[in-house]
């Protein structure tokens, strides 16, 4: 399982702005559903490492909020009542990687259990979750950068069946939104949609005892430490 915690930035001195995240994660699917959970956070137990990076893509888009994700163990029905009710080392290891992502640029961190039941002991664990957070640090700029013009054009391709169509809908011309497509890197960021993913579903697989996928294990020396 996934946990993902969300904490609203410079929540002292800025509107209540979980209402808002709420109804935007609501189309999420998810085990158990977001709900504020104290103040200004949020959080929600997802099964599916594409729903967790739609979840954080949305945050991001938001803006103002620093995003953490824990994935291993859930204790099982503990969470039937509720996100809040749920126990387990994912939600021990959400809670240090919000605390992490204080501290990132990107504000994004993904963390697992200090010590899962792995296959290959924790650092195997570890290190699929650093290079995970590594290609968030890559994203999170090009989400966080993106202008709300920039935003109009890509929403407006996505829900068009050509970009002829979209130019026509914001009554720009073809070249401008081509230049506004280059400009928003979306292409970029889409194309790395993939590895965070495969990252991600590799440190839970890691963190719980599964086998990751063959040959996409993050290289560890002899030690078990990063080979990096």
């Amino acid at each position: 399982m996934y946990v993902v915690t969300i904490d609203q930035r410079r929540s002292r001195t800025s509107a209540d702005r979980v209402p808002a995240l709420l109804d935007a994660l609501n189309e999420i699917p998810v085990a158990a559903a977001f709900e504020r959970t104290a103040g200004d956070e949020v959080q929600g137990l997802l099964d599916d490492p594409a729903a967790v990076r739609s979840a954080l893509l949305i945050a991001l888009r938001e803006g103002d909020w620093h995003c953490g994700v824990g994935a291993g163990d859930v204790d099982d029905e503990s969470y039937s009542s509720g996100t809040r009710a749920g126990r387990g080392d994912a939600y021990i290891a959400a809670r240090s990687a919000v605390d992490a992502a204080k501290g990132l640029p990107g504000s994004v961190a993904i963390r697992v259990p200090d010590s899962p039941g792995v296959l290959d002991g924790p650092a195997t664990a570890m290190a699929w979750a650093a290079d995970c957070e590594a290609v968030w640090a890559l994203v999170a700029p090009l989400v966080l950068g993106r202008t709300e013009a920039q935003w109009r054009v890509v929403d407006a391709v996505d829900r068009s069946p050509t970009q002829a169509a979209a130019a026509d809908e914001l009554g720009i011309t073809p070249a401008s939104v081509t230049g506004a497509l280059r400009a928003s890197r979306i292409r970029d960021e889409r194309a790395a949609y993939p590895a965070l993913d495969r990252l991600l579903a590799g440190a839970h697989a890691a963190a719980t005892g599964e086998s990751p996928t063959r040959g996409d294990r993050p290289a560890t020396d002899s030690n078990g430490e990063d080979d990096r």
